[in-house]
C-alpha cells in the first residue's frame, strides 16, 4: 500500500465543515441562535482558507524539493 502525504488543507477543510454542520444543527434545534446571514458565508470562507493553505503547502514542498536537488 502506497503511503499518502499529509495534506493540512484537507484536515482544515474537514474540521471547518464539521464546525459549520454543528453550528447548523445547533441553530436548527434552537439551542444556539446564529443568524442565516452569518452562517451562509462560512462555507466559502472555509473553502478559501483551505485553498490558501493548499497553495502555501504546495509552495513549501516545491521549494523544499528544489533544495534537495530534485
Amino acid at each position: 500500500m502506497r503511503r499518502q502525504a499529509f495534506d493540512p488543507a484537507r484536515l482544515l477543510l474537514g474540521l471547518s465543515l464539521l464546525g459549520i454542520a454543528a453550528a447548523h444543527v445547533l441553530t436548527a434545534t434552537g439551542r444556539w441562535e446564529l443568524p442565516l446571514p452569518v452562517l451562509l458565508p462560512l462555507l466559502p470562507a472555509a473553502l478559501l482558507l483551505a485553498g490558501a493553505v493548499s497553495a502555501v503547502t504546495h509552495a513549501v514542498r516545491r521549494r523544499r524539493d528544489r533544495g534537495r536537488g530534485g
